[in-house]
């Protein structure tokens, strides 16, 4: 068994050169930014009021004040304000020469053209020329394009933005026993959840994918399918087949068409038959067919592999939480991913039974990380949980 360390670094070591595209800001979100973002503009453009009120000067110290001037934003002031003079002004409005100050109209009386002081103003209340960002300055670096950097964006006057061009992905699930959702179980069937799985799993990284079917555990089908999707994407996915059963054929499969394995088990649970390997410039993973398994380690490596052929490195979120009861297990010689609930910043122990207990995800929001050779975590201990 390989380490499951070494498996990652494997593939964070992959080389890729990303191809890029270029798309309107309404399709921007959830690309990967294909190159770092200059500003081309201060930002704001201009000293602005950051509330209603009066424009004066700070040095002016009068009581009182003749209004001379309505700014409204989108507007451009028309006179320079001198002394005992103010200008009323809108929220976002460019400030008149002679001004450096906004005193709120909460603090003010206006009657008849004059504006007097009913409060002392302790804030300058201006938001001055590239207070926010200055031209040239870096604004975004590649990167998953989030809601927020889509209204920056935006705000650079940018309507279209260079993205990275995702890769095509391939599904292909395999097992005699498996039926499509929809269809009569017969004895000794279960339904297809690893397929629908992997699709959603990348509509949320952003991946197109093309999905084979289930297929059954015969050498010739597999063969015929795997050829299929090494030639006509950027990376397969098979789900099932690749562990040590006689009816798993997929390794060999693999092997016997051209693809070098670059690792095959590694020492983590649940998902130790997994398989990486290549075939020219495709990338191909075999998956356990537990479904767990399959969940863990699309999070854990096939995450990885996408966002790094997209020429970024992934980095999950964590948080920090303590175990609310000890932990103990019998069997240390893997890391354990252990599917586990959060709240608050306590950790919840789920009655876990195992890689097929799909339906335990339902209440699990993060994966614990256990070491090899550690059997026992005391109640109390804080750990680092992957959310999910």
């Amino acid at each position: 068994m390989v380490d499951p360390d070494l498996a990652l670094e494997t593939v964070r070591n992959i080389q890729h050169l990303p191809q890029q595209e270029e798309v309107h800001l309404t399709d921007a979100l959830g690309r990967i930014l294909a190159e770092k973002i200059h500003s081309t503009i201060d930002s704001p453009p201009f000293s602005k009021a950051a509330m209603d009120g009066y424009a004066v000067s700070r040095g002016d110290k009068s009581k009182t004040f003749r209004v001379v001037e309505t700014i409204a934003a989108g507007n451009i002031p028309l006179r320079e304000i001198k002394e005992g003079e103010c200008a009323s002004i809108m929220t976002g409005a460019m400030m008149p020469a002679g001004t450096d100050k906004v005193i709120r109209v909460e603090y003010t009386a206006e009657k008849e053209g004059r504006v007097s002081l009913i409060r002392d103003e302790p804030d300058g209340n201006v938001i001055s020329k590239g207070e926010n960002l200055k031209k040239g300055e870096t604004v975004l670096q590649p990167r998953v394009l989030k809601v927020q950097d889509i209204g920056i964006l935006a705000s650079l006057g940018m309507d279209r933005v260079k993205v990275v061009i995702p890769p095509t992905v391939g599904i292909i699930t395999t097992g005699t026993e498996l039926r499509r959702p929809g269809e009569e179980l017969k004895p000794g069937e279960i339904y297809n959840s690893n397929g629908y799985q992997l699709m959603a799993h990348l509509a949320t990284v952003g991946s197109p994918h093309r999905y084979y079917g289930t297929i059954s555990d015969r050498p010739e089908e597999i063969k015929e399918k795997i050829l299929t999707a090494l030639d006509e994407n950027d990376i397969v996915l098979l789900s099932g087949g690749v562990s040590m059963g006689k009816f798993d054929f997929v390794p060999s499969v693999l092997k016997e068409n051209g693809v070098d394995i670059k690792f095959h088990r590694i020492a983590i649970k649940p998902g130790k038959p997994t398989l990486f390997g290549t075939k020219e410039e495709t990338f191909i993973f075999g998956l356990p067919g537990n479904p767990v398994s399959t969940f863990v380690i699309f999070e854990v490596f096939v995450k990885v592999l996408i966002y790094r052929w997209q020429g970024i490195d992934f980095q999950p979120a964590y948080k920090r939480a303590r175990l609310t009861e000890s932990f103990k297990r019998r069997n240390t010689e893997r890391v354990e991913m252990l599917p586990v609930k959060v709240t608050g910043n306590e950790i919840e122990l789920l009655n876990y039974h195992g890689s097929s207990h799909l339906n335990i995800l339902s209440r699990a929001n993060g994966l614990v990380r256990i070491e090899r050779g550690i059997d026992f975590i005391e109640e109390g201990i804080e750990l680092n949980v992957r959310q999910i």
